[in-house]
Formats: C-alpha cells, structure tokens, sequence
C-alpha cells in the first residue's frame, strides 16, 4: 500500500514503522505539498494527526475532494486517548485511528485492517463497475432492438447494424456475418479490422465457423494456434487469435454465423458470448421475418397477377358482349339477375348503378311476357339442356318485338348453378322483308317515274312551242285588239308558260331521282341536286318551315347526282317532320353550303324538337326509329351513311332537346374540281 503522511515532522514514528513493515511511505510537510502528491499520483491511505484537525478540519476534506474519485482511505493519529484529542478525529470521519505511543504490532494491526477495508473497497468499486457496465450492455441491447425493428425488413441494413452493435459491445476488432450454401461460408457483411475482407470463403469443413453450423452450438477459442478445430491459415488471413462464433438459425436449421474476433487472445469471456448470443437471436429474427416477407409479398405479386388477367378477361369478356348485337344475361336459380350486357340495360332502359337482382321480370315486361319467360327459364333449369325458342316481348315503348332466345346452364367453381341467355331481335328481319317489298316497290316506281317523264318530255316540247308561237302571233296583232284584253292575253300566255317550265323542272327532278345508273363517282354540282331535293320536298316543308339558303361558291364533289340527291331529300323531309305543322313562319330550315380545304360541307339545320343523347346515339343504326309503328322502318338515315361514306364522305349530327338538329354532310372535292381555280365569293343568298 501507498501512505502519505501529513506531518511536519519528517521522520515521523508511525511513518518510520510503516517503512519497515515495508510499505511506501511519503510525507508532506504542508497541505499543498500534500495536494500535489494526491494529484500526480496514487495514494491509498492519508496519515494525519488529531491536533492538525483540531482548529479547522475543512482542509481535510480539500485533499479527498483532490484524490477522487480513487478516495484514500484516512488513519487518524491521536496524542492520547481523551476526548480532547480523539473527538476531531471522529468528527472528521477517519477510517482508523492510532493512540500513542505507537507500537509495531497496533501499526501492523490498523494497517492490515486498512488493507482489508480497502481490497473490500476495490471489491465493491468493481462490482460497482461490473454492474453499471451490464446495465449499459443490457441497456445497448435493448436500443438495438429499437433500432431493428426501425430498419424494418431492410435485411442488409439489419446485418450491419447487429454486425457493428455485436463488435462494439464485446470489445471486439472486427465482426462478420458469414452465410453457408452448398458447403462455403461467405462473409457476406463485415465490419471493423475484417472490413475489407467481405466476400471471403472457406470450406464448412475443418474451420471454427463450419464446426459452429455442423453442430448448431456456440464456438469460442481463446487461441486460434493453439486451437485444433481452427483453420489457422483463415484465422491469420483475417488477423484473428481470439474468436467467437455463433449460429444463425432459420427454420429449425442453421443457415450462417455471427462472429467477432480479436487481434489478441484470451480477449473474450462469457459476458461477450451471451452478448453475442442475443445478437445472433435478433438477427435470426430478422432473416425469418425478411425471408417471411418475401414470400408474402412473391404472394402478393403473383395474386395481383391473377386479379389482374381475371379482370383483364372479365374486361374482355364484357367488351365483347356490350358490343355484341345481342342481348345477353344471367340469372340465378329464383330468377334473379346477377348480370346482363349494355344491349339488355339498353333495350329495357336499365341505369347504370341500379342493382339488378332488386327488378323482377314484371318491372320490365307484361305479365303475360314475364310469365312466359318464367317457363322457359324454369324449363332449361329443370332439364339441365340447352334450348332455343322463339316468342314477343315488347319494348318499353310498347311496340311490338320477337325474340330468338338461346338458354344454357353455366356453372360456377363452387357448384352453383346459373341461367345464361342471349337473345336476338328478329323484329329487324321482318323489317328488312318488308324493306326489301318497299325497295321492289320504290323501284318499279322509278322505272315508272323514267318513264312518264320520257313520256311528259315529249308533249311538253309541243306545249313549250306553241306557247312561244302564241306570244309572237300575239304581239303581231296587238294593234288590232282593244288594249285590255291584250294585257289579259299575255298574263295568261306568261302564267302558263311558266307553269309548264315548273313541270319542265319537275320532269327532270324526277328523272334526277329515278336515275337507274351504276352508281359510278362522277363530279356532281351539289348546289343544284340541294335545289332538285328542295323541288321535291316542298309539299313537306311548307306548311311547317320557311326554306334559307346560305350558299357559297363550291367546287364540284366526288360522288353520284342520284344518290346524293337521296341523301338530301331525305334530310330535308326528317327536317320537315321535326317541326310541328301550322306555324311556318315561326320556323325555318336553313341550307348551308360551303368549302374547307379539299372538303365541301353541306349542313341542314332545322328548328324543330331535337333529340334526346340516347337517340342521337343511335340515329345512323339500322332498324332504329322513333317513329310509331308503321310510320317508319328505321333505313333512311342509314342508308344516307352508307351511301356518303360509301363516296369517302362522311355525316354527323349535333341535337338537343328543344332546340333543333343540325345534320353536317361531309363530301371530297372531285379530282376535276381540284384542278379547276374556284370563282370570287359572292354574297350569301338567302331566301
């Protein structure tokens, strides 16, 4: 032990019997001598004397306060055994005291009781210490912990992070994460001295680290040269002679290591195994939960994959059957429908959004309708075949129309089975039969229409001339006639001739629409086939409509005078008919021709009802009317766009309800009438 004496007495007796027990022993005359003792170096016990403490004690506490916090212990030196001379050593809390005179064996006695008192100092100071430095251990654990479950399912991130916290916490050089397959062990993440030795290998066989997998136990060596399980070339590759290896394990079966080494030997002890232990307990952990995650999300993937084809092929399969002309459904096994395409919503005039197994059959059709369908439904359930059948079930609007319904069972995975039916408007073949009896009729009315107007030429010629002739001979002898009834004469002449230069007109409008040709593109005048239409649709337009022109000058278009003179009649008379009769001059149809780039437009306006977004949808499909039955088969406005495209034109239409329609005729400048410089324009004519 180191004494350090503060007297003034250099050679102080009890100092001089410590000397030869042998201890170390100093003296310090002064308390500042003292001080610097206490700060440069190591002293384990103060002598001190009580008359020193008597007056003022405080200086005392300045030296332990110096020496802290390797506090001295304090032996206390007392003249006599009195109060006065033992109270201020008790005061001052000394942990021995010596009463004069001061023999050998009561100096070797309290220096062996101040020995014992401090080893147990030591003792307790390093228990102390052990136990604050495994609660900072436990306490680096747990935040590593923390700090795991922050990485979340970042596994890489993870085994750097264990890797690290495992080094630092035992006291290690470096750290490593080794991972076997097929019989290698990989350093698959490394950290302090080992740090550049990432993706080092070596056989699971004969090395420290393959015994810790094999066995699946903690393997510790204090000495890799001396330790036989050791590769000892590997060891001293990664500078390792102490070495700590435990297993990491997933799935029941250790799949790699956790290990830490040391330049040194002897450098770890159980402490650091458990250390190591935990770490390689989370970082398991971790590997099944990412491992885990993996596999959920593979899952994941490929059942996003199969949701995705499913609703790819329910797509497909919807878009085929809402552009398929026939109306579809299923039903369940009550008669509930669980689905039906566009054509059904559209034909019953279902809205979107409206749960379907809510309508009953009753809802949509007659009673008589809903009941037929019943048994026909009920039939095809019960006998469990397919079966086609014919029968009328109304539109909402009323009118009349048959079905050709084809019925099968389908059958979901679960067992449950399903009615399936498409049915097929055959109303529309009836309408074509009886269209085809109108276009046998509208034809052999025009052959008959070509032929009374060859035959009216022919007359008319004559009555043409006479009618000149009459006017000169009139003129010849005007002087012998009172004037009156030559004024009379020549408006009679004039009335007539202009009524048979009408029927003239009218005779070669007739032939315009009669005309049996082949159809082939010629350059057409669409200025004067829009007059001969007008001509002809007079009768419909003027008890409903006064009739504006607004034309420009145009080139001449690519297509046939007899087909578009169709187009336009037919224009013009669904124009007529939008309009209420009685109040022409409140209404008008405006005729609007003009040109853009290599493309003359033709637009018929009108100011009659318009039409509603559903109808307007559908004004160009075949069979599709809106007029009561019998009034209408539904071909005009299809056949006018069959016949402009036809041509490489093309027609929309613009409505809304209370506002009128506008129909657009789109139709390309002939090749002539592209070579041909178009005339100034002139004024709009507007009549």
């Amino acid at each position: 032990m180191k004494f350090l004496c503060v007297s003034t007495e250099p050679q102080h007796p009890v100092a001089e019997e410590l000397r030869r027990q042998g201890q170390e022993v100093s003296v310090a005359s002064t308390v500042l001598e003292a001080g610097s003792a206490l700060v440069h170096g190591v002293v384990d016990v103060l002598v001190v004397e009580s008359g020193d403490l008597a007056a003022d004690a405080r200086w005392l506490d300045s030296l332990r306060m110096r020496a802290r916090p390797d506090e001295p212990l304090v032996l206390g030196l007392a003249r006599t055994d009195s109060d006065a001379d033992l109270e201020p050593l008790l005061a001052a809390g000394v942990d021995e005291y010596l009463v004069a005179p001061f023999s050998p064996g009561e100096v070797r006695a309290r220096r062996l009781m101040l020995e014992r008192r401090g080893a147990a100092r030591r003792l307790r100071r390093t228990s102390e210490e052990a136990a604050r430095g495994e609660m900072e251990r436990l306490a680096a654990i747990i935040q590593t912990q923390a700090d795991v479950a922050l990485a979340g399912l970042d596994l890489d991130e993870i085994m750097r992070l264990l890797c690290e916290r495992a080094r630092v916490l035992c006291g290690a050089d470096g750290a490593a994460v080794a991972l076997v397959e097929e019989g290698i062990v990989e350093y698959r993440v490394t950290t302090g001295s080992v740090a550049q030795h990432t993706g080092f290998k070596l056989k699971v066989e004969g090395s420290l680290t393959g015994a810790s997998l094999l066995r699946g136990e903690v393997m510790r060596t204090d000495d890799t040269e001396e330790d036989v399980r050791v590769n000892v070339h590997a060891t001293r590759q990664v500078g390792a002679r102490s070495m700590i290896c435990v297993p990491l394990w997933r799935e029941a079966r250790p799949v790699g290591a956790l290990n830490v080494i040391s330049s040194r030997t002897n450098a770890f002890d159980d402490r650091d195994v458990r250390t190591l232990e935990l770490m390689a307990g989370l970082l398991g952990a971790a590997m099944g939960n990412a491992a885990e995650a993996k596999a959920r999300q593979e899952l994941m993937v490929q059942r996003t994959a199969a949701l995705a084809a499913l609703q790819e092929s329910q797509e497909l399969f919807a878009s085929f059957m809402n552009n398929s002309p026939v109306v579809a459904f299923i039903k369940d096994e009550q008669g509930r429908r669980i689905w039906v395409n566009e054509s059904y919503r559209r034909f019953f005039r279902i809205p979107e959004g409206v749960d379907l197994a809510l309508i009953d059959d009753t809802a949509l059709m007659p009673a008589a309708s809903a009941e037929h369908v019943r048994r026909e439904d009920q039939a095809v359930l019960s006998s469990g075949k397919a079966w086609a059948s014919e029968g009328m079930i109304p539109s909402p609007d009323g009118s009349e129309r048959y079905w050709l319904t084809y019925r099968f069972i389908v059958k979901e995975r679960s067992g449950r089975r399903l009615l399936g039916g498409v049915s097929l408007d055959v109303t529309e073949r009836k309408a074509m039969q009886a269209q085809l009896v109108v276009a046998d009729r509208l034809a052999a009315v025009g052959t008959l229409a070509a032929g009374v107007a060859h035959e009216i030429n022919n007359p008319l010629a004559f009555v043409l001339s006479n009618l000149s002739f009459l006017v000169g001979e009139l003129q010849g002898v005007s002087r012998e006639l009172p004037p009156g009834r030559i004024a009379e004469m020549e408006e009679v002449l004039r009335e007539a001739s202009d009524g048979a230069h009408r029927v003239r007109q009218i005779v070669r409008d007739l032939r315009t629409f009669s005309r049996g040709d082949d159809e082939v593109a010629t350059a057409v005048n669409v200025q004067a086939v829009l007059e001969s239409a007008i001509t002809m649709a007079r009768g419909e337009l003027k008890m409903r409509a006064q009739i504006v022109r607004e034309y420009r000058e145009v080139p001449l278009v690519e297509g046939n005078e007899g087909r578009f003179g169709q187009v336009f009649l037919n224009l013009l008379i669904n124009a007529a008919q939008a309009i209420p009769q009685g109040k022409p001059d409140q209404h008008e149809v405006r005729l609007v021709l003009r040109h853009s780039g290599d493309r003359v437009i033709v637009e018929v306006k009108d100011t009659g009802v318009g039409m509603p977004p559903e109808v307007r949808a559908r004004i160009f499909d075949p069979f599709f009317t809106t007029k009561p039955v019998g009034e209408g088969t539904g071909l005009g406005l299809s056949i006018c766009h069959g016949i402009v495209t036809g041509f490489g034109g093309e027609i929309t239409v613009e409505s809304e309800e209370g506002r009128g329609s506008t129909f657009r005729v789109v139709l390309p400048v002939a090749q002539r009438g592209r070579d041909v410089p178009l005339p100034p324009l002139r004024p709009l004519l507007l009549t």
